[in-house]
């Protein structure tokens, strides 16, 4: 029987509009790419996320693959691309309405440091019992040793947690532990709904 409800944040609790970021700002659509690509899309990205890298490495580093021009564009984004966060009131809702029913809810996600100070000035981290950053850890899903950290650190069974996430190598990491899991699609959350069927 499902005791705890797992989610993720980017594209399920959170979604992430970079072009909201992207198109603060009067350049081609071509330099606008380019950003997204040395950026949003960057391994420097996925560093932060595992918190081995510190912001201002990471930024070098992204400058490095961007023409000069482009380098205090890279910096601002760096400072404001908080602002490309969405709050999915759609599963907002559901959370609470699954918390309201008596079962547990936590966070597993990939992200950066800085995404702990969102969630507070939000006022998310009321909804779930226990939340799980990467960057903190220093550890990024699909890596098992995440998974079992969460079931450890909460007191969890793997049989009686129920994982949500966008990413299918993350849905699939965790049912190779044993915990069911749903890939989820933030412009289909009836979906999900009928999967869980509370």
């Amino acid at each position: 029987m499902i005791k705890n409800y797992i989610f993720d944040l980017g594209n399920v609790v959170l979604i992430l509009e970079w072009d909201k970021v992207l198109n603060k700002y009067n350049i081609t659509n071509e330099e606008k790419e380019l950003l997204r690509k040395h950026v949003f899309n960057s391994k420097e990205w996925e560093l932060l996320d595992e918190g081995v890298i510190s912001k201002e490495e990471a930024i070098k580093i992204m400058k490095s693959n961007l023409p000069e021009k482009l380098h205090q564009y890279c910096i601002d984004i760096m400072d404001t691309w908080k602002e490309g966060l969405t709050i999915n009131n759609e599963i907002v809702e559901l959370i609470k309405e699954i918390k309201n029913k008596g079962y547990n809810t936590y966070v597993l996600s990939n992200a950066p440091i800085e995404i702990d100070d969102f969630l507070k000035q939000n006022n998310l981290t009321k909804l779930f019992d226990g939340i799980i950053l990467s960057a903190f850890e220093k550890l990024v899903k699909p890596n098992k040793e995440i998974y079992k950290l969460i079931l450890n650190k909460f007191d969890l069974k793997a049989k009686e947690s129920f994982f949500i996430d966008d990413k299918l190598e993350n849905v699939e990491a965790a049912k190779k532990l044993e915990i069911d899991a749903f890939q989820f699609d933030y412009k289909n959350i009836e979906a999900l709904k009928d999967y869980i069927n509370l």
